[in-house]
């Protein structure tokens, strides 16, 4: 979320693509071969190898990077930095960054020549002529000869002084549950310290945990900061789960979801998704590795009927990450989700979570 500008750090990132393996574990077989997950053949119309990108163009949207959206920035020339374009083969593209006082960008007040993609994976541009004072939104799109990539996700800043924590976002619609993770928390809290900032994990065993009524359609958000490339251990990588607990244990649980951050020896994709439905199974990842542990990141997990089955997906600072399409509903008797997962104690330590959202 919001951050002064002297606190940035240069950002490096990695090319997003969807990538299958099976996992160094030997006791979990995280992508197995014979995967039920979803594949091309779902979306024909998809270029698999730009994940995010259901036109089929060879150039995926960039993502934002610095500010994040709801940051506050003193200097009225900021400078927007994005996550270079994955892209498959033609030249390097460039980017035009757009600034608008409205959500539409009917007008603009400020937008970027062609600027050449950056080195180190991202792409920067200070912000011509100075903005006034109060929120802006923008956005970034590539172009690789006659290609054009789709906007970036619009992302907005505030341009005025610095001070205090950073609010929360605003609870979107039909949230049942708002726990900014501030001195304390709405859920069942085991380990980890409050601070400032939200709640760390000081143990791999640390977890916080939420019951609610079943969300056979619903969404998850939460913010992490304190990620580093590599977790602090290669058997500390679970960020967020939920599962039945009248089911029976996690790990053969019917309605078990997790989402893993790795890192090498584990192979790609060092993000991963296990979705379990009502025992149906499917793992899908993708290549993100970009981590900056003093960046904080907005997730989101959604799921429930779309077309004539069911679609989850996962999202990363509004850029879609993974998407898996699954027949059987979601829908367990006793509903827990879970902030880091207590099973075998694998959360990532030094992890920091706050702003969870629930809704359905």
């Amino acid at each position: 979320m919001g951050q002064a500008d002297g606190n940035r750090v240069p950002i490096v990132a990695a090319a997003l693509a969807l990538a299958f393996s099976v996992s160094c574990r030997v006791d979990e077989p995280l992508l197995p071969t014979g995967n039920t997950g979803s594949d091309s053949s779902s979306n024909p119309g998809a270029n698999p190898s730009i994940p995010g990108n259901p036109s089929g163009s060879q150039l995926g949207a960039p993502i934002i990077a610095d500010p994040l959206s709801g940051s506050t920035v003193s200097e009225t020339q900021p400078t927007l930095t994005v996550l270079n374009s994955a892209r498959s083969g033609g030249a390097a593209p460039t980017y035009l960054f757009q600034v608008s006082t409205e959500s539409s960008f009917t007008s603009l007040v400020a937008q970027s020549p062609q600027v050449p993609e950056g080195t180190g994976g991202s792409t920067a541009w200070k912000v011509e002529p100075s903005l006034a004072a109060g929120p802006h939104y923008w956005r970034v799109r590539a172009r690789s000869g006659s290609i054009e990539s789709s906007f970036s996700a619009t992302a907005t800043f505030t341009i005025g002084t610095t001070g205090g924590p950073t609010p929360p976002p605003p609870p979107p619609s039909g949230t049942i549950l708002s726990d900014p993770l501030t001195g304390g928390s709405l859920g069942e809290v085991s380990g980890g310290q409050f601070t400032s900032g939200g709640w760390q994990v000081t143990s791999p065993a640390d977890y916080i945990r939420y019951e609610v009524t079943t969300l056979s359609s619903g969404w998850v958000e939460f913010s992490t900061s304190g990620l580093r490339e590599s977790n602090a251990a290669d058997d500390q990588f679970m960020l967020f789960g939920m599962w039945d607990p009248s089911a029976g244990p996690f790990r053969e649980n019917p309605f078990r979801v997790n989402l893993q951050k790795l890192h090498p020896p584990h192979n790609k994709p060092y993000l991963r998704v296990r979705w379990i439905s009502d025992g149906e199974q499917h793992d899908e990842g993708s290549d993100f590795y970009a981590w900056e542990s003093s960046r904080r990141y907005r997730w989101r997990v959604e799921w429930g009927p779309e077309g004539g089955g069911n679609a989850a997906r996962v999202l990363l600072d509004g850029q879609e990450l993974i998407t898996i399409h699954y027949d059987r509903t979601y829908a367990p008797d006793v509903h827990f989700i879970e902030l880091g997962i207590a099973e075998r104690g694998e959360s990532v330590v030094g992890a920091k979570y706050s702003n969870v959202q629930i809704g359905r």
